[in-house]
């Protein structure tokens, strides 16, 4: 079949004839193809890995705090700052998880414990304690806090479980992971915020 083409008054045209360009305001219709501008994938990835390695390093930091006074073993404080990539495609040039974490590393148990046990009796708690201390005695970490003291006294001898001596009431727990969940939820949720905000600006893509 031949072209037919419309007259502005939807007149068809005969077959074999053809039309001049229209015309709009004695100008000639443009198109243009509109090319998106490449995407800056580093530029958007280093704020919020950049984020998360700091604020993990300062995770670890007050961890520290809580043993900068302890005598003898102290836990090693393991950090970690990961993107999670997206489990669909285009991957992984998205990512869906952000996280920052810090904890002590854990060893396996002996006597004296090591410095992750001693955190862990003091974050957990117990239900008893065989250690006497001297008088007078101070501990030097409180519940809920992010920070040590220096303390007055120490453990003068071990009660023993095996000639029958009962205990007494255990270790109150410090819940150290609490408090630094309770301080850094809001924070990291904040400083991801922000480091979205510049990625987005970073990606060439911004609105």
């Amino acid at each position: 079949m031949g072209r037919v083409d419309l007259r502005p008054n939807n007149q068809a045209v005969p077959d074999g004839c053809y039309l001049m360009p229209r015309l709009i305001s004695n100008n000639p219709v443009t198109f243009r193809a509109l090319i998106p501008k490449k995407l800056n994938i580093n530029g958007m990835f280093a704020p919020i890995r950049d984020t998360c390695i700091k604020d993990a390093k300062a995770m670890g930091k007050d961890l520290e705090n809580v043993t900068k006074t302890w005598k003898g073993n102290k836990p090693r404080i393991q950090t970690e700052a990961k993107l999670t990539p997206s489990q669909t495609p285009p991957y992984p040039m998205f990512h869906t998880g952000f996280t920052a974490a810090a904890w002590p590393r854990e060893d396996t148990y002996s006597s004296p414990p090591t410095g992750y046990w001693k955190f862990r009796f003091l974050n957990d708690g117990t239900k008893k304690r065989y250690a006497v201390m001297g008088t007078p005695f101070a501990a030097k970490t409180r519940a809920g806090q992010l920070k040590s003291w220096v303390g007055k006294g120490g453990m003068v001898w071990m009660k023993s479980k095996k000639k029958g001596q009962k205990p007494m009431p255990g270790i109150k727990p410090r819940k150290f992971t609490k408090a630094l969940a309770t301080k850094w939820a809001p924070k990291f949720k904040k400083d991801i915020q922000a480091a979205t905000a510049k990625a987005r600006k970073q990606s060439g893509h911004a609105a």
